[in-house]
């Protein structure tokens, strides 16, 4: 995924596109009714004829807009959003690539995505376990190992990994936090996957683990959620985000949504972004977009 980003950026920038990774945008301009740009966390402000947002909705409209700027009526709908994922990411350093008791020694598989859930009652109990506490008490666990696939991302012999992993409850009770079961939490992901290879737990040189409140404060992703918003029938379609606002233009002129918030959701898909600049272009060769 992240070459995928880095061959669009490269091809963009062939094109004559300025991007900047660190700028983080405090607001949106807005003025008469249309988006002008937007206003950097630093007080530079960026004037632009159209913005396309490729953030979550409800932390676009909750926390970058003033909320005179939008009507009532959406403003609350978009305050019942919902967005939330009880995902947990974590990546390790590894001295070995893991020996998997079902399928020993190297071979393709590690090359693919491993995910270790045997079966239904499995995947059950942990939405269960993290339902009525707080994480999985065996996780569902998503591998991909890419230095298989490109040598260049770790040392002659060691590998690194990339785990996705479910079931861990974004809404803790009061008295708990994310911050202080983040060791818990890799701990426990870790003994899930040393029961599917034995020899992982010894093999793991170095982990980085991003609970979903990690995923919030760094990456924006509100509650965790790497999609954006519930992948609910509610809010998918005609209803993503919102009924009367899935055609990739929000009801500020000029302010379009393109990332997984838009359908048809997320996924390494590229469609939102596709559909979104479609639109847009669309609108200049109209002149609904001010020059």
């Amino acid at each position: 995924m992240g070459a995928i980003s880095e061959a669009m950026a490269a091809e963009a920038r062939l094109r004559g596109v300025t991007i900047d990774c660190d700028a983080e945008v405090a607001k949106l301009m807005v003025r008469d009714g249309r988006a002008t740009g937007v206003v950097l966390r630093d007080g530079r402000e960026i004037a632009a004829r159209a913005v396309a947002a490729n953030v979550n909705p409800k932390l676009l409209f909750l926390d970058l807009i003033e909320p005179q700027q939008v009507e009532p009526d959406f403003l609350d709908r978009m305050k019942h959003y919902r967005c939330a994922s009880a995902t947990l990411r974590m990546n390790v350093a590894l001295s070995a690539l893991p020996d998997f008791a079902c399928l020993p020694a190297a071979g393709a598989h590690h090359q693919s995505g491993i995910i270790m859930a045997p079966s239904l009652a499995y995947m059950e109990k942990a939405w269960f376990d993290a339902r009525s506490g707080d994480m999985a008490g065996q996780p569902i666990v998503e591998m991909l190992i890419p230095s298989t696939v490109d040598d260049t991302l770790a040392p002659k012999g060691s590998h690194v990994a990339s785990l996705f992993c479910q079931h861990f409850n974004p809404v803790l009770a009061a008295e708990k936090n994310w911050d202080d079961l983040r060791e818990a939490a890799a701990d426990r992901v870790i003994d899930t996957v040393n029961r599917f290879a034995p020899n992982f737990r010894a093999s793991v040189l170095g982990r980085a683990t991003l609970t979903p409140l990690d995923l919030e404060r760094r990456f924006g992703l509100t509650g965790g959620d790497i999609f954006h918003g519930a992948l609910a029938l509610d809010q998918l379609f005609s209803a993503r985000p919102l009924l009367g606002n899935a055609n990739y233009r929000m009801p500020l002129a000029g302010l379009y949504l393109c990332g997984a918030g838009a359908h048809p959701g997320g996924g390494v898909t590229g469609l939102p972004g596709h559909n979104a600049a479609r639109e847009i272009v669309r609108d200049f060769r109209r002149g609904r977009v001010r020059r």
